[in-house]
């Protein structure tokens, strides 16, 4: 699967990431590099894209704040402390990790628990997915 397809799956909750924070962000600006006017660099393009709201530009950039908030386990970047709802979410957050702490293997991280545990464990997707959510503005 490329990541582009990947990271609309992501960007919706339907999977977890399969690459990291850093190859989503690669891609997005491969993407706007494809997307450039001729006058245009590949940074410039990208900027254009993100602040008209592209919607690939977009799934990329959500599927690396969920591939880093999975990675670091620092839900900042997906769920900034001013958005709204973010106290509630940044809460179903430490359920989420005090729900995968105790299926922990030896000599594996916490993070790799909570990516294993995203598909074997049906209240750690839920809780994931909740937290995915964009509440209304």
């Amino acid at each position: 699967m490329n990541l582009l397809a990947d990271a609309a799956m992501v960007a919706r909750g339907e999977r977890p990431p399969s690459a990291s924070a850093a190859a989503y962000r690669s891609v997005a600006l491969a993407w706007a590099e494809t997307c450039a006017d001729t006058d245009e660099s590949p940074t410039v393009a990208l900027a254009r894209l993100v602040a008209s709201g592209s919607p690939v530009v977009g799934d990329l950039y959500r599927a690396a704040a969920i591939a880093h908030a999975l990675d670091a386990l620092d839900l900042t970047e997906l769920v900034p402390r001013d958005a709204p709802q973010a106290s509630n979410r940044l809460a179903a957050w430490v359920g989420l990790l005090d729900l995968a702490a105790p299926h922990r293997a030896p000599d594996e991280s916490l993070s790799a628990t909570v990516r294993r545990l995203l598909g074997e464990n049906v209240a750690v997707r839920a809780l994931f997915v909740l937290i995915l959510q964009e509440p209304d503005q």
